[in-house]
């Protein structure tokens, strides 16, 4: 593909943009303030400034790729569209009953989020089929006239469809459907979104992908102005690692939950290939929240049992972890007299205090520039200045007062807080699933990722951190890489020894079909898009399963995926059996339509000569005493280049500390930063 390409992280406190040019291999980045209500226009603001600076035009822009938290965000907030739900009857409260796990076993106070749909929208039908998907009672059409009467009633603006083995057999719910198409409402039906069995998941994911229709249309409307300005195509970031069509990310908004973390997940992977690291733990610190993943053998796993906003979202996603932590995490002395940091976030209005725009009380990004970790002018090349004094003087009123402390100290407890959340949720995804923190490596992005890494991977003894060249917009760049993707699920519940090639190759052949016929009905490339199975597994008489890769659709291909299964239980629960039987549960296939993504982020080549400190400033890094640190521009660092710390290096995007005795070194080609913790 000619011409450039470009992609967008929207994130809560900043949207990060790139544009690349394929073929001259130049690449540009901004980042700008993230305003509600105007991504659309900021994102072709941005997309066109970027452009105009490399010598063309917006219109030369052939690809917009964006990655979002809109999906998230809503369900975070309960900000969901009021939906009607229609289910066989008997199972009217399903989602009520849930799994009847507690969120709390020692809360009495403690209560579950509200329900997603209200009680009196949720509409029964007598239809049934049995769990071989026959038959038993067929869909009254007189009913369905009664049932379009009561929801048209009601005045909802989505409908969900979830019948009890419609993924087995999906008529009845397609009968139900085209009942209520005339209430001219977006209609999601279990069948489509999450074909699977446990009646509870589906019916939740189903219901949740109809509640954020709308949401996820007011967005995608403000991006189909972006379209207008001459950008070739535009994709949405899925959940799983690939992009989304328009019309595929309107039908299925609950796909894009994880869009933007997703995005520095596949970033990650290609960085572990270049670098050649088998084990790699990645901390995404931006504005709001903190993502963290695990790759293992250069490649991130999937999972289908993630939670939102205590909703459960069983729809495949990568697997990461994510903590109300970041730089604009507010700190706040409870009525206790205990100092907390987030979940809640200033956001970018009014933002943290040193910005100056009308925040009040102090966050994490003050503390770092109280600290003087951050410059007045360390971001954005000092074209957003800050206001050092205005953040001391908030934490000595908000925190080190209350609390009878200096303010060094309050700062410090503020960084100490928001490290050691960051630092479980990095021991949740790494020993949680049976990997040694210590003989991984652990990579930092995001706009506050490189300020926080080197003391997150301190306190869990991992002695490498690396932090790449566009470490503070490297999700964008993942977001740039990705290929345009669909998947689907299907129960397909067998036992291992009883499955039988014919029955695998039939199954597996209508939903290659299926998936092949939607990707070549959005897009006019002439390759045969390329498909990545796996299965989900378990031992006969266990309750979950764990996904592994199904490489070849044979019978050997069985029998390496069982290995697969014993290998990933072993390092999950510490053990597993070779003799016991095992089964199938579902079968998942992502059919991935081959483009011409950028792949080749070499950053501009670095300086043959010796760096020069920009300055020296007084950074604390104890609450004792300040250290004199030198300052340099990441620009300004060959290749090779190595030197011991403390040293702050700025770059437009972030801001990356080194510690007294920790060693750095610029990786040649990539000119990433590795350094070296101090033992």
């Amino acid at each position: 593909m000619s011409g450039l390409i470009a992609s967008a992280d929207v994130g809560g406190t900043f949207i990060d943009v790139v544009v690349t040019d394929t073929q001259a291999h130049v690449t540009r980045i901004a980042k700008v303030l993230h305003r509600k209500g105007s991504q659309g226009p900021d994102i072709v603001g941005a997309v066109d400034t970027l452009s105009r600076g490399m010598g063309h035009g917006i219109e030369a822009v052939k690809m917009l790729v964006v990655g979002t938290t809109v999906v998230t965000n809503a369900l975070l907030e309960a900000r969901l569209a009021r939906t009607a739900l229609v289910t066989t009857e008997g199972f009217r409260d399903v989602m009520e009953i849930a799994r009847m796990h507690r969120p709390s076993s020692y809360d009495l106070h403690k209560r579950r989020p509200p329900v997603v749909i209200e009680r009196d929208c949720r509409h029964e039908v007598a239809e049934r089929l049995d769990h071989r998907g026959h038959v038993l009672t067929a869909v009254d059409p007189a009913q369905l006239q009664d049932l379009v009467a009561a929801i048209k009633a009601q005045q909802v603006e989505a409908v969900a469809v979830s019948l009890l083995y419609s993924f087995l057999d999906p008529s009845h719910e397609r009968e139900v459907a085209e009942a209520l198409s005339v209430l001219g409402v977006p209609i999601s039906l279990s069948s489509d979104v999450l074909p699977v069995f446990r009646e509870y998941e589906r019916t939740m994911a189903t219901s949740l992908n109809a509640a954020t229709i709308p949401v996820m249309g007011e967005f995608l409307d403000g991006l189909t102005r972006v379209e207008a300005q001459s950008v070739g195509r535009t994709f949405v970031m899925g959940s799983g690692g690939g992009s989304m069509t328009f019309a595929e990310a309107q039908r299925f908004p609950i796909k894009c939950a994880m869009s933007g973390p997703a995005g520095g997940a596949v970033g990650a992977q290609a960085f572990a290939r270049f670098h050649d690291l088998p084990r790699l733990l990645t901390i995404d610190v931006g504005g709001t929240s903190t993502d963290i993943a695990m790759l293992r053998d250069g490649r991130i796993s999937t999972t289908n049992e993630r939670s939102i906003g205590g909703y459960p979202v069983a729809v495949p996603s990568a697997e990461i972890e994510t903590i109300g932590a970041g730089g604009g995490s507010l700190a706040l002395v409870d009525r206790a007299g205990r100092l907390r940091v987030g979940p809640e976030s200033a956001g970018s209005t009014p933002g943290p205090v040193s910005y100056c725009r009308g925040g009040r009380q102090p966050t994490v990004t003050d503390a770092h520039l109280a600290l003087h970790r951050l410059g007045e002018k360390s971001m954005l090349d000092g074209e957003f200045p800050l206001d050092r004094q205005a953040a001391i003087a908030a934490i000595e009123t908000e925190i080190a007062g209350p609390l009878q402390v200096t303010w060094q100290r309050a700062a410090h407890g503020i960084l100490e807080l928001a490290n050691a959340n960051m630092a479980q949720a990095v021991r949740m995804m790494s020993v949680g699933r049976g990997i040694d923190p210590r003989i991984s490596c652990l990579l930092a992005f995001g706009g506050a990722g490189a300020l926080h890494a080197v003391d997150v991977a301190r306190r869990l003894e991992i002695p490498r951190v690396m932090v790449p060249f566009y470490c503070g917009v490297f999700s964008a760049f993942g977001i740039l890489s990705v290929e345009a993707s669909y998947d689907l699920q299907r129960t397909w519940w067998r036992a291992l020894d009883a499955v039988t090639l014919a029955d695998l190759q039939a199954v597996t052949a209508d939903m290659q079909e299926q998936l092949t016929a939607r990707a070549r009905a959005d897009h006019d490339s002439t390759a045969d898009p390329h498909h990545v199975w796996t299965v989900d597994m378990r031992y006969i008489g266990q309750s979950y399963a764990l996904a592994v890769e199904l490489r070849e659709i044979t019978t050997d291909g069985l029998a390496v995926s069982r290995q697969a299964f014993l290998r990933e239980h072993r390092a999950r629960y510490g053990h597993a059996s070779e003799t016991d039987a095992v089964e199938i549960i579902n079968l998942h296939l992502t059919t991935i339509v081959p483009g011409a993504q950028a792949r080749d982020f070499q950053p501009p080549a670095g300086p043959t000569g010796a760096p020069i400190p920009r300055g020296t400033r007084d950074v604390w890094f104890s609450e004792e005493a300040a250290t004199s640190c030198r300052v340099f521009a990441r620009n300004d660092l060959p290749d090779k280049w190595a030197d011991i710390g403390p040293l702050i290096i700025e770059q437009l995007d972030s801001v990356t500390v080194i510690g007294p005795g920790d060693a750095i070194e610029v990786m040649p080609r990539s000119r990433a930063l590795s350094i070296t913790l101090r033992r």
